[in-house]
């Protein structure tokens, strides 16, 4: 294995691990709340709070865009990353405590690896053409049966 791919893979798996335990605390958060229409906002509002944080003292190093930089960023683009982490957070504040996080997150990524090997092979939204391959699609089709095992189990 390449060793530059080692950090970026280390922070994934840490990143998975975190995020694993996302929807737990959000369900819990929606029925206090009483919405996880609520929950996902106060979860987006802590968010922006770090983010923010994290961008002011990343500008010291970086600079802030210049507004000729800002003006080319395409209107959708303003809107749709947040629009679907918004779906997602809700979403998951949801079905977590009705179907379980194991059963979430089966079902969650088995979808999305469908949806990444299909973004893949076309070259969507700008990403580069890698096509699905017969060892990537088997790959896919195990993650599918993992995950019935998991929501059926």
């Amino acid at each position: 294995m390449n060793p530059a791919l080692l950090l970026p893979l280390a922070l994934v798996a840490v990143a998975g691990a975190a995020v694993a335990m996302q929807p737990a605390f959000n369900g819990q958060l929606a029925q206090l709340l009483g919405s996880p229409v609520r929950a996902a906002l106060v979860s987006f509002s802590a968010g922006v709070v770090v983010l923010f944080c994290l961008s002011a003292a990343l500008a010291f190093k970086t600079g802030l865009p210049t507004g000729k930089e800002l003006a080319r960023v395409p209107l959708h683009l303003w809107f749709i990353g947040g629009t679907l982490g918004a779906f997602f957070v809700a979403t998951s504040a949801w079905t977590a405590p009705r179907i379980g996080v194991g059963a979430f997150f089966a079902t969650l990524i088995a979808a999305q690896l469908i949806a990444a090997i299909a973004l893949d092979h076309f070259g969507m939204i700008g990403m580069e053409v890698r096509p699905a391959t017969l060892m990537r699609v088997a790959g896919a089709g195990f993650l599918v049966l993992g995950a019935l095992l998991v929501v059926r189990g």
